[in-house]
């Protein structure tokens, strides 16, 4: 019981670290979640570094990995310091992203098809019968792929998101917590069959079909009572849904295997009750990025 309360509060304090700031992005057009953004890259990749030393191979450039993500994230954190500070909005670097839309959004479409590529290997290694503690042979490169990258693009893509459309966040976010809920209680209540049990011997076929149905019958009645409701809204909701869900699903499935290719039960201890941040993120890296920057495009 002591357990379940401590997940409870520490797991109610993560959301509360994600939806504050984005709750005020949305209504004064601020960026302030890209400062979360930061944090979770920063952490991610210290856990990653870490998870490396648990590998047969030697993991180094952890400091030239952390200043990777500093100097990535440093154009996005001056664009949210100038929404406290307009005097900024005169730094050369803004001004490249706010004359050079053409070349920044290319820019994002080419981060977007790397990053769907880089899930696509990702999923393909899950299935592998082999530990993939290979990736460890050059963490810094792998780093960069996961979870540099997919925070990377969706903070860009957050960046450049008017506060109208960070909304659209929140339609890509809420499936994944949904699922994972949903799919935990469906997989307790009428799980027999294992979904990959060499990888993640409690996730069941039953859970991960409780919770991409659940998450889209709670998105169509969040979608019935705020509007508008039709038929291409309905289908496009369950659309975004399912697919969150299944990305979602194999990004757990990643972390996992990815964990147990160097025998550790968490990525960290950051979060009692949940692990390390990447035990959190692990679901967001896939759907997020890539949920993201479709909605906003199309």
């Amino acid at each position: 019981m002591k357990d379940v309360l401590i997940r409870s509060v520490f797991g109610a304090l993560f959301l509360m670290v994600v939806f504050t700031p984005f709750v005020y992005d949305v209504r004064h057009n601020a960026n302030l979640l890209n400062l979360v953004f930061y944090v979770f890259t920063l952490l991610g990749t210290h856990e990653l570094f870490e998870m490396g030393k648990k590998s047969t191979f030697k993991t180094s450039l952890k400091l030239p990995a952390l200043l990777l993500v500093t100097m990535l994230f440093i154009p996005l954190l001056l664009q949210t310091a100038a929404r406290f500070y307009p005097g900024l909005l005169n730094h050369p670097v803004l001004k490249f992203l706010n004359e050079q839309s053409d070349s920044v959004l290319a820019i994002l479409i080419t981060l977007w098809v790397m990053v769907i590529l880089g899930i696509g290997i990702m999923s393909y290694w899950i299935f592998r019968k082999e530990r993939i503690d290979f990736v460890f042979k050059n963490t810094f490169i792998f780093n960069f792929f996961y979870p540099v990258l997919p925070m990377w693009l969706l903070a860009l893509a957050y960046t450049l998101s008017p506060g109208d459309t960070k909304v659209i966040l929140l339609v890509v976010l809420l499936p994944i917590y949904l699922n994972d809920t949903l799919a935990y209680v469906f997989g307790r209540l009428f799980g027999k069959t294992p979904l990959i049990p060499s990888v993640s011997p409690k996730k069941t076929r039953e859970g991960f079909i409780g919770g991409m149905i659940g998450a889209a019958v709670v998105m169509l009645t969040i979608l019935y009572f705020t509007g508008p409701f039709d038929a291409k809204h309905a289908l496009s909701m369950v659309g975004v849904s399912f697919l969150a869900s299944i990305l979602a699903t194999l990004g757990d499935l990643f972390e996992s295997k990815l964990k147990r290719s160097v025998n550790i039960k968490d990525s960290g201890n950051i979060l009692p009750g949940h692990g390390g941040i990447l035990d959190r993120i692990d679901a967001m890296l896939f759907v997020a990025p890539v949920l993201y920057v479709l909605l906003i495009l199309i």
